[in-house]
């Protein structure tokens, strides 16, 4: 038997129709997913009424994050000095937007829903920033600035 299974081709899923990978932009690919995760970060932020269960923080700050991550990896490719294309900059100004909502809706109180409804995740409060360490004097020879 286990000759018999060996022999058999491998079975291809039904329904799935056959795709030219050369014809797949990857691209566009990485537009479509980060403009969904956007959505998504919206509508966690409140910023889209109709979303259910929105006001989950942690989500959005996941969604946004990936969103800029993909954004960055396209961009890390482009030729140096090259122009981003239009969607790309929308994309990004999209992506700002988001991240001042976020940091609006944070910034609320620490431990409080995003849009005050209901959250089983919030976002502790950032620590402290640490101090900055201080300069060093420069020598002139007019003294020390």
């Amino acid at each position: 038997m286990a000759e018999e299974n060996e022999q058999q081709e491998p079975l291809e899923p039904e329904g799935m129709p056959d795709v030219d990978l050369t014809q797949i932009r990857v691209e566009a690919i990485i537009f479509q997913v980060a403009s969904e995760l956007m959505s998504i970060g919206a509508g966690q932020l409140g910023m889209i009424p109709s979303m259910i269960n929105g006001g989950d923080a942690l989500q959005a700050r996941l969604a946004i994050g990936a969103a800029d991550a993909l954004i960055g990896s396209f961009l890390g490719v482009l030729p140096e000095g090259a122009e981003p294309p239009p969607q790309v900059q929308e994309l990004r100004s999209a992506v700002a937007e988001l991240k001042l909502a976020y940091a609006e809706a944070v910034g609320q109180a620490p431990g409080q829903p995003v849009t005050g409804q209901a959250s089983s995740t919030t976002v502790p409060p950032a620590p402290p920033a640490r101090p900055e360490p201080p300069r060093p004097k420069i020598w002139t020879p007019g003294g020390d600035v």
